[in-house]
């Protein structure tokens, strides 16, 4: 019996170790090495948990470490090699993950924790649809900016509060987008927040959300920038992306374009003029690599200027995605300006 579990363990590291050479090996060949690197930095990867494995005579505390790291090694490498996400059942399916456009030509890189979200049989198909261009704004109080939410039970759990990920309505996530809107009416960019509750039935929210999405549009047709703010969701084992800066500690930015959409190019170029100006003005802050999700849209067929865009994870506390939003509605300002 022992001899048996033995080879088995054998068996699933060398799998493992197979798996993962040849991701490196398909990085390297398509020029992605940096982003291979960096990703398993900010991951903080436990090699030694490999190194260790199968060590004789290791004392009872060494052991206990060991096995620890094991199970560290389990969530962040089946994150990284497969997309699953143990905290989120949905990607336990090969139909939530899509190849990317960019990066590392292999599963594990093109998982997005909605990727991609069930959107509804009762939206309208887009192979045609073409978006309205904004309307003039003529006067400082027209709305520039749109904000709604998808996914409004999302909450922030690192703050050892107890809460759960999800709310019972209007979640952590909510509250962001409340911070985001008073921000930028301060700097004297109009915005406006829509609070409609979307994700009563969790799988079927872009059918909803579409409806908020259209109603900015349609009342605030001056809108610029329309945003579908969320929080990301992680395992645990990978954990919370924070940057320091300012003397606060603040939840790393992520955008997720989908490219089921005829003018997702259009989107995407937005996409990257804010990350852009974000490097310069806050370095670290937002993700220089957004998520490209191919069979999905996420609502942002319906302007060149609607993006999605993840506060941190579940993993951070409400604090640290908070302060995330002031600089967050400097540079959105800046690339209004622009």
């Amino acid at each position: 019996m022992f001899f048996e579990k033995r080879w088995v363990m054998i068996v699933c590291i060398g799998f493992f170790l197979v798996s993962f050479s040849t991701s490196i090996y398909f990085a390297i060949s398509n020029d992605s090495t940096g982003y291979v690197i960096k990703v398993l930095a900010e991951r903080s990867f436990p090699f030694e948990n490999i190194i260790l494995e199968g060590i004789p005579g290791l004392a009872g505390p060494e052991q206990v470490k060991i096995d620890q790291l094991r199970k560290q090694a389990a969530g962040i490498g089946m994150f990284l090699l497969t997309g699953v996400n143990i905290s989120d059942a949905r990607t336990y399916f090969l139909g939530y993950f899509a190849p990317p456009r960019d990066g590392p030509y292999w599963l594990g890189w093109a998982y997005n924790p909605q990727d991609p979200e069930m959107e509804g049989a009762n939206i309208e198909p887009i192979e045609n649809y073409v978006p309205a261009e904004p309307a003039p704004a003529k006067n400082d109080e027209d709305i520039l900016v749109g904000i709604y939410h998808t996914h409004n039970s999302e909450n922030y759990t690192g703050d050892d509060s107890g809460r759960k990920d999800h709310a019972d309505g209007q979640g952590d996530v909510v509250a962001v987008g409340k911070a985001l809107a008073e921000t930028l009416n301060k700097k004297g960019i109009g915005t406006v927040h829509n609070t409609d509750i979307n994700d009563k039935e969790f799988m079927s929210a872009y059918s909803r959300s579409i409806n908020s999405a259209q109603k900015l549009l349609k009342e605030n047709p001056t809108i610029r920038i329309l945003i579908d703010l969320h929080r990301d969701g992680l395992p645990p084992e990978v954990g919370k992306g924070v940057v320091r800066l300012e003397d606060k500690n603040m939840a790393k930015i992520l955008f997720v374009v989908g490219q089921k959409n005829p003018h997702w190019e259009k989107n995407n170029q937005l996409v990257k003029k804010i990350i852009g100006v974000g490097q310069q003005k806050y370095p670290g802050l937002f993700s220089q690599n957004p998520n490209y999700a191919l069979q999905a849209r996420y609502n942002q067929h319906l302007s060149n200027g609607a993006v999605l865009l993840e506060v941190g994870s579940q993993l951070n506390s409400p604090e640290e995605a908070l302060n995330s939003v002031e600089p967050l509605a400097e540079v959105l300002k800046e690339c209004l300006k622009q």
